[in-house]
């Protein structure tokens, strides 16, 4: 099996795929990926992170630690207030102390920030057919690799989720490109479960593969990842409509099958959260 890196697959700034697949893990716990380059008496930073657009100009986001980096990028005013992003940044530590309330930061290597937030129809939605998963995932929540593992982020209104998945590899970039669209990660829960005295809700992360028009035993037999955030205060909004209460727990779902993309003898990954 090859590992097939999404910034690869669509012409992206870095190749460096073993920051990417840990960054999720460093986010959560207040650390930034930080590229090799760093060395001890480096004072260059190169990073990478997950923040939260506050301001479209100058661009600004904040950290899930709460510190703010300012982008002097005037070509980034498509940005989307309150939105997820990731991408790489730099500064001069021995300019701006890391540990700064705000940063003021150049994107490093080419990078442009790129929205993690999933798409209106993936949810949180109410499980129907249409949404049933027809794919596995490659990996989730593996108890040996926290780069696999969901995170709660930004006072609980968001849940992110590394999504490793099995695509197939084209021969050009807009090829490449269709395919990963056809691609998509529903979340989804049964309100048939949402009583009143329920404190548990439980969400499924359904890989669903649009084939419409594509030729039978199409090969997807590579693996690549990337991020979903889902506005997870919806899903707890929903819960409490239905039951009258906040959920105490979280648990999140999913089909894996790390030999192949197919359905049969995918296993039960879960990944479980406790409502601070």
């Amino acid at each position: 099996l090859e590992f097939i890196s999404l910034q690869n697959l669509k012409n992206m700034f870095m190749k460096q795929v073993k920051f990417f697949l840990v960054a999720l893990m460093a986010v959560v716990m207040g650390m930034s990926v930080t590229s090799c380059m760093n060395g001890d008496n480096n004072t260059a930073r190169q990073l990478f992170t997950i923040a939260k657009c506050t301001s479209p100009y100058p661009a600004t986001f904040q950290k899930p630690t709460g510190q703010k980096l300012v982008i002097n990028d005037a070509s980034l005013i498509t940005l989307n207030t309150g939105e997820l992003y990731n991408f790489w940044y730099e500064y001069d530590s021995a300019e701006q102390p890391d540990n700064s309330e705000t940063l003021y930061v150049t994107l490093f290597g080419g990078s442009t920030p790129a929205s993690i937030n999933a798409k209106y129809e993936e949810g949180p939605t109410n499980a129907s057919e249409s949404s049933e998963a027809n794919a596995p995932l490659y990996a989730f929540n593996s108890a040996s690799d926290y780069s696999t593992q969901p995170a709660v982020l930004f006072d609980q209104q968001y849940l992110v989720i590394p999504v490793i998945y099995w695509v197939k590899v084209e021969n050009s970039a807009e090829e490449q490109k269709k395919e990963l669209e056809k691609h998509s990660f529903i979340l989804t829960y049964d309100e048939e479960t949402l009583k009143p005295g329920a404190t548990e809700l439980v969400l499924t992360l359904n890989h669903v593969i649009n084939t419409e028009g594509e030729a039978e035993n199409v090969s997807r037999d590579r693996y690549t990842s990337g991020y979903k955030a889902y506005r997870l205060d919806y899903a707890m909004g929903a819960f409490n409509s239905h039951t009258g209460q906040k959920p105490t727990k979280i648990t999140v779902k999913a089909k894996v099958n790390s030999s192949r993309n197919i359905l049969d003898g995918a296993t039960d990954a879960t990944w479980e959260y406790t409502v601070k």
